[in-house]
């Protein structure tokens, strides 16, 4: 354990960010499993475009609070859209 003061904070403040950052991944691993559940099934088209939406949405949220990196959102963006335009195409 850390003995100065500002050692402390700096442990206390980097738990917290940790869970924040864990809370925005799981929240955009759960979205693109929502996806890819939604898409092996038999979906509308709208409905698939519905949760890519919600997908990206929350793959965006992850860039801007530096979870991952911006190259490895454009991936995950590309092949889930790839995955609807197999399934729709």
């Amino acid at each position: 354990m850390p003995i100065i003061e500002s050692a402390k904070k700096r442990v206390r403040t980097s738990a917290k960010k940790a869970e924040q950052n864990k809370k925005w991944k799981k929240a955009m691993k759960l979205a693109i499993k929502d996806y890819k559940k939604l898409i092996e099934g038999d979906p509308s088209q709208e409905e698939a475009k519905e949760s890519l939406a919600y997908a990206y949405k929350m793959i965006d949220k992850a860039v801007k609070n530096n979870i991952i990196h911006e190259n490895n959102a454009a991936r995950k963006k590309s092949r889930l859209t790839r995955m609807l335009n197999e399934k729709f195409n």
